[in-house]
């Protein structure tokens, strides 16, 4: 309620409010003449004088949220902590659940250390986001959607954001029923998608006024999550929440305060005050670069169009000659003895040049038919120099009579060490069944983001150890790899079921597995056998591998198992300040925490996502030996 409006409150009263989680209610729809503040725990309408007395008169003591059975004291909020508005957008599992949850929430009390939302409106029955800690096991630790708090008619059920730092409620991941799949379509988020804009569709345009140490503030890019979430409100009006200038958005587990009338951001937690500005569109540097190479190939081959077509008219205009000669040389021949063996001789010499002339007629057609498909080659880049996915399919089957077949097949056996044997050896019988080149502008947008970023803050680093591939970059000649920031192919093993959601939203760091050996990440690796393990390919059966662009900056060399690792070792531990690495790489020969036993391949950690950019899938069978 703004300040100085028919409704207003005085600051204790709405302190007093929003703590027990008055709700209001527009008094010209619901026909309530005057009272508008809702008590939820009472049922009961107030107006703004006769609600600051029910609240002075009751406190807290009618209005506390019902715990489990286990008796606590009454929980406070964070105080560096700001709670957002949620919205959630349903569910596909199941219609019912979907229009029970779908909608708006707001937070009315803290419980098991974090906040608990109540969705907003008139409703019979109560909806609830709350999180339940460890108290009764790993099963039911993480967050709800229930009528009430520990009750046993649940709606869906989410295990991230389980830690006690972490305040904020999962975006997704939710399973629907709370024991089944997880539902994809399923997202909370804290700002109400209502206008159908796709976060693809934001250009770059934000920026925020920063520095290195020691170095002039200058206006840095802000990241995609942010731009996009300042894009958003900018077109929705820009304006605050509540009727303030002030509203808030979340990025990467931080929370950050926008001012709408200064400018300026700040860190929630440590209050470090940011301006910020909107400028114009940033260019796509990669896509002008991409439109030059594309252009100079069409040149390259309309020019050898042309000397095949000039190459073709010499042969026609020696043809006739030659047809000319044939003609006045029988004309003489009959004169003459012999004209039979004198006629043999000119019909063999026709037919050879009617073989010729059919040759020359099929690489015309070979050579229209080839540029008939870069012409349809092209147009599916087109999507790539105007940035839109809609336009572009992101996987494209690749003819099986394409060379890149034999060349990658070629280069996975290759990729297995001569010294390798046993369930290794099995690579050396692949056959490729099939590839898809992915193009998705959405994860190469991040992709390119994050390599600016990496780039960035490798200029602070001393003796960056320079990382070369096991894997032959003529697999993707056309990639050009950036050595500067030890960019290179890897391969990343993975089971069928798991390709269309990496092709269509990449590697995803928090989807890792929390035993990996060497911490929590996505894991590559250069040799081909050791991909071939992750695929679970058996003799005789089918299996996929992705190629991928892989950045590893600044790596750490592991010098054992690392279980706990959840993001990038330090730099220097003893100097915080110098920034972490970029990855992790575990060589063969290290201890693999099993005995004596030691680490056999090579693997590569990422701790995110970003920084992989799926290239290829390869199908492929593995053959029994003879």
């Amino acid at each position: 309620v703004k300040p100085g409006c028919l409704y207003a409150l005085s600051a204790a009263c709405e302190e007093m409010a929003i703590r027990v989680g008055i709700q209001w209610v527009d008094p010209s729809k619901h026909g309530i003449h005057g009272d508008p503040f809702r008590c939820p725990p009472c049922n009961r309408f107030f107006n703004p004088i006769s609600l600051q007395k029910h609240l002075l008169e009751h406190g807290d003591q009618q209005h506390s949220p019902q715990h489990s059975p286990q008796k606590r004291k009454r929980e406070t909020p964070a105080p560096d902590f700001t709670v957002p508005t949620l919205h959630v957008s349903g569910c596909s599992r199941c219609k019912v659940v979907s229009n029970v949850i779908k909608g708006q929430y707001t937070a009315t009390r803290w419980s098991h250390g974090k906040p608990v939302y109540e969705k907003d409106g008139i409703r019979s029955v109560s909806v609830l986001i709350y999180f339940w800690d460890n108290r009764d096991g790993p099963k039911f630790h993480g967050w709800w959607f229930g009528p009430k708090e520990g009750s046993q008619l649940v709606w869906a059920y989410n295990s991230s954001n389980c830690s006690q730092e972490d305040l904020t409620v999962p975006t997704s991941g939710w399973k629907v029923p709370w024991d089944g799949e997880v539902d994809p379509t399923l997202e909370t988020t804290t700002h109400d998608d209502t206008d159908g804009q796709k976060d693809t569709d934001f250009e770059l345009r934000w920026e925020f006024l920063a520095s290195a140490d020691g170095e002039k503030d200058d206006w840095q890019p802000a990241s995609k999550n942010i731009n996009d979430a300042l894009e958003r409100r900018w077109k929705q009006g820009w304006h605050g929440d509540n009727g303030t200038d002030i509203f808030q958005i979340q990025s990467n587990g931080y929370t950050y305060n926008i001012d709408c009338r200064c400018m300026a951001q700040w860190n929630v937690k440590t209050n470090r005050r940011r301006e910020i500005r909107r400028g114009e569109a940033k260019p796509d540097v990669m896509v002008l670069l991409k439109m030059a190479e594309k252009d100079a190939e069409v040149e390259r081959l309309r020019k050898k169009k042309n000397r095949i077509v000039r190459a073709k008219n010499d042969l026609m205009a020696k043809i006739a000659q030659l047809k000319q000669e044939n003609k006045t040389l029988q004309n003489s021949l009959a004169e003459r003895n012999g004209v039979v063996e004198e006629r043999d001789r000119i019909v063999k010499e026709k037919n050879k040049l009617i073989e010729n002339v059919v040759k020359l007629e099929k690489e015309k057609r070979i050579l229209e038919s080839s540029q008939a498909d870069h012409v349809a080659q092209m147009m599916l880049q087109e999507a790539w120099r105007t940035s839109r996915q809609l336009q572009t399919k992101i996987c494209t089957e690749l003819n099986h009579q394409d060379a890149i077949f034999l060349s990658i097949r070629q280069t996975l056996v290759e990729a297995c060490p001569k010294n390798h044997y046993g369930d290794c050896s099995r690579i050396r019988n692949v056959s490729i069944t099939g590839l898809q080149q992915i193009c998705n502008v959405r994860l190469w947008k991040d992709y390119e983001f994050r390599k600016e970023q990496v780039r960035k803050e490798l200029e602070g680093h001393e003796a960056v150890p320079i990382v070369a591939s096991n894997l032959s970059p003529g697999v993707c000649k056309w990639a050009h790899l950036d050595k500067d920031i030890n960019e290179i192919l890897l391969i990343h093993g993975t089971t069928q079921d798991k390709i269309d959601q990496i092709a269509s939203f990449g590697f995803d760091e928090r989807l890792a597995r929390e035993s990996g050996l060497y911490g929590q990440g996505v894991y590559f690796t250069d040799q081909s056998c050791k991909s071939l393990q992750y695929s679970r390919a058996d003799w005789g059966n089918t299996g996929c591998f992705i190629i991928a662009r892989v950045i590893l900056g600044h790596p750490f060399d592991a010098p054992g198992p690392l279980k706990s690792l959840k993001v990038e070792p330090l730099v220097d531990p003893t100097n915080p300040c110098k920034g972490r690495c970029h990855s992790v790489i575990a060589h063969p020969g290290v201890p693999n925490g099993n005995g004596m036993q030691k680490q056999v391949h090579r693997e590569y950690v990422l701790f995110n996502g970003a920084q992989a950019y799926p290239e290829m899938i390869v199908n492929f069978k593995i053959s029994q030996t003879q």
